[in-house]
């Protein structure tokens, strides 16, 4: 399972609704525990969350890219995971901790916290309970969910105080 990609986009992916749920559909594997087309993975996500089919379809290929699912013929996707250890599942979501430490270690504590409470919302969001949508949707409007917000749209989510990390780091 390759995460190395881009270095905080299992990050993006945790605290992403859209992305969450999609890893759920994928685990799911289209009740059959294989592939999950692409038009079951867009509907899924639409029916469940206020999205758009773009969002999805672009979560979709960051997740491709940060290796958590593998592309299939028609567009569709299955998840990276399947036949993994657990040593190696636990290295692909390590790198989530990993960026929060590496965080908290440069001084950022705001943006770890922040992401922690984004992941956190993330899967409040994907749940059916009301109360737990009500929490994702507060936090999504709290200062911190729009600081949150902000990194992933300027890409600076994962670097210290939103700078890019020095030549060689």
């Amino acid at each position: 399972m390759n995460v190395t990609g881009l270095a905080s986009a299992p990050l993006v992916i945790a605290t992403d609704p859209v992305g969450v749920y999609l890893l759920d559909l994928l685990a799911e594997g289209g009740g059959g525990g294989g592939a999950v087309s692409r038009e079951a993975l867009v509907t899924g996500a639409l029916d469940r969350l206020d999205t758009t089919e773009e969002a999805v379809t672009s979560r979709l290929a960051s997740m491709v890219d940060a290796g958590f699912a593998m592309r299939v013929e028609g567009g569709g996707a299955e998840p990276a995971w399947r036949g993994c250890t657990h040593d190696e599942l636990a290295a692909a979501f390590d790198s989530v901790v990993d960026v929060l430490r590496a965080l908290d270690e440069a001084g950022d504590s705001e943006q770890a916290t922040d992401a922690v409470a984004a992941i956190d919302a993330a899967w409040a969001t994907r749940s059916t309970a009301e109360a737990r949508r009500a929490v994702a949707e507060a936090f999504r409007l709290s200062p911190a969910g729009q600081r949150h917000a902000r990194r992933v749209a300027e890409g600076t989510l994962g670097l210290p105080f939103g700078r890019p990390r020095p030549e060689g780091v």
